[in-house]
């Protein structure tokens, strides 16, 4: 018995040390959550952009970004990211045409970092169309 607990041991531990010499990378954001503010119709496209740092110890690697809606693009790196780099996601959020609302849209990157799915999210508002004293607005019946 005692013979049979040793071996599960010597084992257990002697998987942990390979585990932990593995390489990896690690994908680490200077923020996740971007608050775009009021978006207003005369200014409806808003960019941004989400920072982040491979801070693992193997090349970093992003395989698709899918966002929640359509309004939102991305660009992204191709790349290998290379341990210690930092490198840049670019976001554009288009407001044209929808409806006055606040907004909270997610961007979800799959990568080979040890956590394989990020999320990010842009915030913020879209302000209702302002209606000026000398423009009619025609009513349909």
């Amino acid at each position: 018995m005692k013979k049979t607990l040793l071996l599960l041991l010597a084992v257990t531990f002697a998987i942990g040390i390979q585990a932990d010499g593995k390489k990896k990378a690690d994908m680490r954001f200077d923020k996740t959550t971007i608050d775009l503010g009021q978006i207003t119709n005369d200014s409806p496209i808003k960019e941004c952009y989400f920072t982040f740092t491979n801070t693992g110890n193997a090349d970093l690697y992003i395989h698709q970004i899918i966002t929640s809606c359509s309004c939102t693009g991305r660009k992204y790196p191709t790349h290998a990211i290379k341990p210690g780099a930092t490198d840049t996601i670019f976001v554009t959020y288009n407001a044209e045409n929808k409806s006055p609302r606040r907004f909270r849209t997610s961007i979800t990157i799959h990568s080979n970092a040890v956590n394989e799915m990020t999320k990010l999210y842009l915030k913020g508002e879209i302000m209702p169309k302002e209606v000026k004293e000398n423009e009619a607005i025609e009513i349909e019946e």
